[in-house]
């Protein structure tokens, strides 16, 4: 399994970026609540509801980031909370012809992480790997409990291992050392922001992320620390 060679270059917004991203995420937020007036069917509301949570969440995640400096707001979190949020976004926007399992350990204990950050950190994984496909193929979300792992100097007794397998073409061997780096991306259409970005916010809760790939076979681990190190 591969780790990210050195340490990722930052890829915070700036104040700038962030008031930009901030309001465009609140005008998005107003045109959702506009939208759902207008919605006669209660079935179609729900879309709109997923629109303002998504908003709610990306305004907080833009503010944490325009403050590197501020810890990151940790509470007691079910890990599987987490996949599941980004199973359903992940499920609206893969066709339906695209497979999406979910592999669970139940017996996985909460862990201290920030909920937005975390979040977004998966969910940029996760759309890694449904862009990597294509139209057919399969995408699984998997929790397992690790002991013993070493993240930096710390060795952590428990960590949760959260995994994104997908059935695509790999990462190309000679993207493999820099693929958390910034603005490295093996498409033609990428912007090489979404696992520098990723890789941060997993940094920032005290985990790390790593990868193995082959062709038909890719894997991205988020470890997490849960409770003590040593």
């Amino acid at each position: 399994m591969e780790s990210p060679a050195g340490t990722c270059c930052s890829s915070s917004p700036t104040p700038r970026s962030a008031s930009a991203s901030r309001a465009r995420t609140i005008c998005s937020r107003g045109a959702a609540q506009l939208l759902e007036r207008e919605l006669p069917a209660a079935a179609l509301k729900e879309y709109t509801r997923v629109i303002i949570g998504e908003a709610d969440r990306l305004t907080a995640l833009v503010d944490s980031m325009a403050r590197p400096s501020q810890a990151p707001n940790q509470t007691s979190l079910n890990v599987h909370e987490i996949c599941e949020h980004v199973y359903h976004l992940l499920r609206a926007e893969a066709p339906p012809t695209l497979v999406i399992e979910r592999d669970y350990d139940p017996s996985l204990p909460n862990a201290h992480l920030d909920r937005h950050q975390m979040i977004q950190a998966l969910l940029n994984v996760a759309r890694n790997a449904l862009q990597a496909q294509g139209d057919k193929g399969r995408i699984v979300l998997r929790t397992r409990a690790r002991s013993n792992v070493s993240i930096g100097s710390a060795v952590h007794r428990l960590t949760a291992s959260v995994q994104v397998e997908d059935t695509g073409p790999g990462v190309p061997e000679h993207l493999r050392a820099s693929i958390f780096y910034p603005l490295v991306t093996g498409r033609a259409n990428g912007t090489g922001l979404g696992l520098a970005v990723a890789q941060e916010l997993v940094t920032r809760n005290g985990g790390i992320i790593e990868f193995e790939s082959e062709f038909g076979r890719t894997v991205f681990t988020l470890l997490l620390p849960i409770g003590d190190d040593t």
